[in-house]
């Protein structure tokens, strides 16, 4: 349960293109650390609510935490994805 709610909050995050901003960073971030959720920016979308939160979530992470879905990074996506 908790990989899907991860990978759904990947996809909402990469399908996001956000101009220099937490969710460009945490994109770059994500293809750094080969997990990138297999969506491309699409260029329309906003970084905002839950791709805004789950950018930061990214980007406090190291890549180890997010490769290995760690206990701090899988519960503060978890959060972000439940306060939509």
């Amino acid at each position: 349960m908790i990989k899907k709610i991860l990978l759904a909050g990947l996809l909402a995050l990469s399908a996001v293109a956000c101009g220099g901003n937490d969710c460009d960073d945490a994109a770059d971030k994500l293809e750094e650390c080969g997990a990138t959720g297999g969506a491309e920016a699409d260029g329309d979308g906003e970084c905002s609510g839950v791709a805004e939160c789950a950018a930061k979530c990214v980007n406090d992470a190291s890549c180890d935490e997010i490769k290995n879905s760690s206990e701090d990074y899988s519960s503060c996506m978890t959060a972000c994805i439940g306060a939509d």
